[in-house]
Formats: structure tokens, sequence, C-alpha cells
């Protein structure tokens, strides 16, 4: 399916002859009858022209169309309306329609591989309009691709060819932190207008790739616009066998029907009820998930639908799945990544995980050298610490702070495995992988053993690892102790302490080449991820208050305030302070504030204001009515429990906690009526309330406790977290009430 993050589209050496024009940077531009791109250096009717210098290439001011013999493959015309009349009155809020959807891999006996796609859609909404421009990557010596043919059929049947020849080339767009190589080739189809009908088909031939034994196919049945036909075929040469999972199959959502063996199925990490399957494919199970209550009321012939069709050539085996009429994905507040919820297919030729623990560890091993140089400096970085802890914290902060977050990628042992540390360690910058690679060969230098691992961030989609692949987007490292404990470290964060990791890292598998295992990192408690605040409120008999605002974050809270900080400039944190207290006093003075710890990250992080309020409580007669300050407005939000039902799980990226102290001491003439009664809450192993009211003398005291304890509220038990959430919302919206007397 066209899933930007899973389709990158190449072409090799492109051979350009047709004229055109050259811009540069900084102005100027150069008119050209032949252009060559090879190896990173344009030359341009014979001269030599840096790849850097150039802004663009342009070969036509516009998409032009051309008269061309109609290709056998495009689809029939009439056709192609009647199915996008028929599904635009099933969708007529639909902003496109997308009509054919079919992919087609080949994996040849070389290794070498094949990607061919047809697409077509029809344009119903200004929005699909970039459904006519077609952009495929240009790398240099590993693929290449080309655009078969292009055309758009305007609503009274007229039909314009785009010419494949015309097209602009233009370098990556790099920013400050990400550089890259290859360029961009963007063709513009023709005549593409509201109501027009896309078609296209392009091919991506993988002649030189990274690894001649791994071959992966992902393929995603649904889109957020309705689909009449998705297909995907895959090739395999015989006697290779493809093992799969298909998540969501349609019409058993939250189930997973599963191909594997015993060397992988041990790696499934799929919450449900193994079912063994009779009159299936040999080898073939469903993990079900039955505490939705789905897979009980489901005809087993829906999870046949999912099997599929397999078929012999003369020298490879054919897989293909097709589904059709596939409603628009409607997305929900909080829902899981577009990967978890939707059909799809993950699939492989890899039998278990060795060839990739031995093809990314002999990779990993080669650049985890400790050099004279790195071992030095980490032994004066560790000079005088105590414990092993506080050297793994030393040597943690350093690599976070001291190396540059810059990603600089050319090849496949540096983008998946990182640069060597040597070299990251002088050039004092790298991306998350490189930054893995030189964490673990510091910790060696103290006796530490460590491995840099590869995830999928809890942001992504879950990767379940009983298909062997390389699927993830970040790279942290995996300490082992002497004491035999494992800890996570990830040393992309700029600002986190021992032994205290990024939120979106927790609750997702990874891989560890070097360990030779596939694991799960746990999620974290509440508590590590804490805010408490406290507030010292006055009340003086006029009605005016003075109040000191005192917030203390947590584990990895501490960590994201201390960025928020110091990304802010100095000159405007009394500006942030002061909206924030507006926030929480309405119609407050700041009187003065501070941030405490901020200069010496082994001191505890503080955040504190002191602010007057000319008119606190609301007043009536000679009763007071106070709002609860902080309290108030601590369950805000929450729009994920707006919707009658749901049909996805709620998903926060790490479980987290609140506590808040609040007192107010009262005038000596006032006095408290009843206090509010104490509530306790639950929503069963997932969230936890309570308030509690005391006095104490003059003052009375607030205390209250909010806790969510697992990433993921599952929809079977949205109602039940629905209720939970409004019950404590209104308990916080109570109110005081105390008698004044003059």
């Amino acid at each position: 399916m066209r899933y930007a993050k899973l389709i990158i589209f190449i072409i090799f050496c492109l051979c350009l002859l047709d004229a055109g024009q050259v811009k540069l940077y900084g102005g100027g531009e150069k008119k050209f009858n032949k252009i060559r791109l090879k190896h990173g250096q344009f030359t341009i009717d014979g001269a030599p022209l840096s790849q850097s210098a150039v802004s663009a290439i342009v070969f036509a001011s516009k998409a032009e169309a051309v008269e061309i013999e109609a290709p056998q493959e495009q689809f029939d015309t009439d056709m192609l309306f009647g199915i996008a009349a028929s599904m635009t009155e099933e969708y007529p809020d639909a902003q496109g329609i997308i009509l054919f959807d079919h992919g087609e891999k080949t994996f040849r006996s070389d290794g070498t591989q094949l990607y061919r796609y047809h697409f077509a859609g029809k344009i119903i909404q200004s929005s699909r309009l970039d459904w006519g421009t077609r952009s495929l990557y240009i790398d240099e010596g590993r693929e290449s691709s080309k655009i078969i043919f292009a055309r758009s059929i305007a609503p009274d049947g007229t039909a314009l060819y785009a010419d494949t020849s015309k097209a602009t080339i233009t370098p990556i767009a790099e920013d400050d932190v990400s550089f890259s190589y290859g360029s961009i080739y963007t063709l513009n189809i023709p005549g593409v207008q509201e109501g027009s009908i896309v078609e296209y088909i392009y091919e991506r031939e993988m002649y030189n790739p990274d690894d001649t034994v791994i071959f992966s196919l992902s393929w995603y049945f649904q889109d957020e616009d309705p689909v009449y036909s998705s297909r995907i075929l895959a090739r395999i040469p015989k006697p290779k066998k493809l093992y799969y999972l298909f998540r969501n199959p349609p019409g058993v959502f939250g189930s997973l029907l599963y191909l594997g063996n015993p060397k992988l199925s041990k790696f499934c990490f799929q919450g449900g009820t193994r079912t063994e399957l009779d009159g299936f494919i040999s080898d073939q199970f469903i993990y079900a998930d039955t505490s939705l209550g789905r897979w009980l009321d489901t005809p087993l012939e829906k999870m046949r639908a999912a099997e599929p069709r397999i078929s012999d050539e003369d020298t490879a085996t054919t897989y293909i799945w097709k589904f059709e009429k596939i409603p628009p994905l409607v997305e929900e507040p909080e829902m899981p990544d577009y990967g978890d919820v939707i059909p799809h297919i993950e699939a492989t030729t890899l039998s278990s995980w060795d060839y990739i623990f031995d093809w990314l560890g002999d990779f990993q091993r080669a650049r985890i050298e400790l050099t004279p140089e790195i071992e030095t400096k980490s032994l004066e970085i560790v000079e005088g610490a105590k414990t092993i802890e506080e050297k793994i914290d030393r040597l943690y902060r350093w690599c976070q702070r001291e190396i540059q977050y810059i990603s600089i990628k050319g090849s496949v042992s540096s983008s998946e495995t990182g640069h060597p540390a040597a070299e990251t360690f002088r050039a004092g910058y790298g991306d998350c992988s490189d930054k893995s690679i030189l964490l673990s060969t510091m910790l060696k230098a103290v006796g530490v053993e460590a491995h840099p691992i590869f995830l999928m961030t809890n942001s992504d989609e879950t990767v379940d690892r009983c298909i062997p692949d390389l699927g993830g987007n970040h790279a942290i490292t995996l300490a082992f102790l002497p004491d035999g404990r494992e800890v996570f470290l990830d040393a992309t964060s700029t600002t986190d302490k021992f032994p205290y990791f990024r939120s979106d890292d927790h609750g997702v598998s990874f891989v560890d080449a070097l360990g030779r295992d596939v694991g799960m990192i746990p999620e974290n408690a509440p508590e590590d991820c804490l805010e408490r605040v406290e507030v010292e409120m006055i009340l003086n008999l006029d009605g005016s208050a003075t109040a000191d605002f005192k917030s203390i974050p947590f584990g990895m809270l501490e960590s994201d305030y201390r960025g928020y900080w110091e990304w802010q400039q100095q000159e405007r944190y009394e500006q942030i302070f002061a909206n924030w207290m507006n926030n929480i006093f309405p119609q407050a003075e700041l009187d003065s504030f501070a941030l405490s710890g901020m200069d010496d990250r082994d001191e505890q992080l503080i955040e504190w204001a002191r602010v007057s309020v000319d008119s606190f409580p609301a007043i009536a007669g000679d009763m007071w009515i106070l709002t609860i300050p902080v309290i108030a407005r601590s369950m805000s939000g929450f729009e994920e429990i707006n919707l009658d039902n749901r049909k996805f799980d709620i998903e926060y990226t790490c479980p987290f906690a609140e506590e808040h102290i609040i007192r107010i001491e009262l005038p000596k003439s006032a006095k408290m009526q009843n206090l509010p009664e104490d509530v306790g809450l639950k929503c069963k192993h997932y969230a936890d309330f309570s308030l509690k009211f005391e006095k104490d003398g003059k003052s009375i005291v607030i205390e209250e406790s909010f806790r969510i304890k697992t990433r993921i509220i599952p929809a079977a038990d949205y109602q039940s977290y629905k209720e939970f959430i409004i019950a404590a919302k209104q308990e916080t919206e109570k109110r005081l009430f105390v008698k004044i007397k003059n």
C-alpha cells in the first residue's frame, strides 16, 4: 500500500537526455542538453557539477500530456468509473476513493528483488489532489525505479497520459540534525482535478541489495479513504517458504493469523488465546483476542479469508492476499498507531533469528572497539565515582550531553548499526545508533557489558518479533550490571539521569543481536513519571490571598521538564511562569519565581513561584465559596473518553502519576463548614484516584492522587474507564464553603 513509513522508491544512475535547466543554490541557473547523475556527481553536457550546488533540475515547467498507445495493463475506464460511482454512493463523505491498490514483490534466487505497484483512485476533494504527483527516491548503486505509465481520466472520460521522461530532480532536503544521500525524482500527472481518476504503475528493482538472504514483506489493507480492491502478491523461489503473521484480518479485529515454526513462535508477544486450526494450512494457528469477546461471535470462515492463496510456478511459489470493499479507517483520540489497528501482513523467508543475529551482530561487534582514546576518556569521566551505578550515570550523561545528535547515513552498516565508536567519539556527533554503540563501548571501559539494541518506539506500531526482520526506528543501550540487573539507557536524550530513559521506549519489543535475544522492555511504574505539586495559600479577611506554588517532577518527567526549560530563553522564564500561575490562580500577580536544580543535575529540579490574588473566593453574603487551586483543573482534558463507544484501545505513552497537596490557611474569624467526604476510585488495574480533606487548626489540607498504571486501556473496558474518569472529574469540581464573621 502507499504507506510512507514503509515504502521507499528508488532510481539509480539516472541518465536524462532531454534539455532542461539546472537551478543553483544561491541563485543562477544553467541550461543543458544532456545530464547524468552518477556516484553523487552530476555531469552536464560533459562538465562536472557538484550535487551540493544543485537546488533543482527542471525538465518540464508543467505536467505535459502525450499521446501513447494504451498500456495493456491499464484498467478499463468504464469499469473504473462504475466502481467509483458505487463506492462514492456508499461513502459520500470520502475525500477520495482508492479503487485499486495492488502490489507484487518478487524475491529472486540470486537475492535480487523486484517490486511492482499499480494504483488507481478517484479524487473527490481537493485534499487528494496530491495523488497527481508521484515522487521516487534516487539511491545510486543499489536500486532502480521507473514509472511504467501514469494518466488522469477527466470526469468526461478524457484520458491524459504523462510523459514519463519529463520530471524534476531535487536533492534531499536536509535539516540541522539529519543528513543523507540521494535525490527526489518527481513526476506530475497532467489534467488532475477534483473528479479525476488517477492511475499509474511503477516498478522498483533492488539489483544490489544490502543482503541477498533477507527478504521481508509488509502490506496494509486499509487507509483513511475507502478501498475497493487491495492485493499483495509475494513470489518466493523454491524451495524457500514464507512465514507470516496477519494482524487484524477483516471481520476478526484483534486477532492474529500466524504461520511460523517453534524457533520463531517462542518470540511471539501477541496476547490472546492460541487456537489450532483444523483444515487450515499446516502449522498455522490463531492468536484470538477472546478478551474482546469478538472471537466468540466470529465464524471461522472469516479467519480463512486471511489465509493466502498459494500457487506453484516453475521455479517459484506465489502467495496472494486480496480483500475488497474495505471501509475507511475512522480515527479515535489516543488510539494506537495505524499499523496496530488495520489489517496487515508481515512476512519473511527467514526461519529463525540466527541469520539476523549473525549479520547484525558482526557489524556491531566490529564497531564496539575500545580504543585507548575512548578508554582514557571514560576512566577520566568516572574518576572518583564510588559505585558502579555512579560510573554508569556519569558515562550516560556524558554521551547525552557531549555527543550532539546529528544523523549522517550512507550505507546499510551505518544505517542499521551506527558508525564505529571511535569515529563518533572523535566527531562529537551521531544519531541513536551511533550513540548506542559509543555508550556500549565506554561502559566496557569500566567493566560493564552493554549491547546496542534496536526497537520500534511506542509512538509507532507494535512489532511482534515472531517474524524476524529489522523492523524498528530507534536504537538504545542495554547494560548488564554485575549484580545481574539489566538496565536500559537512551543516550539520545540530553537530560535523563540513571536509571531513567525516554518514555516512548517503554513497553516495546527489542532485538539484541550481540546477546542473540529478543525481549520486551517493561513499562515503567507510574511513580517513575510523577509530578508532585504543593501549594501553601494564606487567605486574608478581605478575600485577598498569597500562595506559594511548588512543582517537583520525578524520574522521566524531571528529564522532560529540564529539557523544556533548557530550550527556553531565560528572558522568557518570567512570562512562562506568569501565564502558568494565571491558569492556576485566575487574575494572579506573579511576585517571584525560581528554578532550582537547573545548574546541577544531581540536584532535584523544583519549580517555585509566589503569587498574589486580590480577590480569591466567590462571595455570597457572609459565605465564601472556594475553588480548590490546582485540583480544580487537575482532570482537564481526556478527549479520548468523549466517544459513546470505542473500537480501538486507548494508548498512552507511559504510565504516570500526579500528587497534589494543597494547604489553605483561613482568617481567624472564618469558620469552615462541613468538609467534603473523602473519595477513592479505581478502574480495575488501569487507574486509581483519591481525594482527601482534613482540617488542621485554621487550615484546610486537601490531598489528591491520580495514577494511570498501564499504557493501554483496552476497548473492551472503555465504558468502565470512561465512568471512572467522569467520576474523578466530578470530584475535582467540589468547592469549600467558609463562613466569615466581620
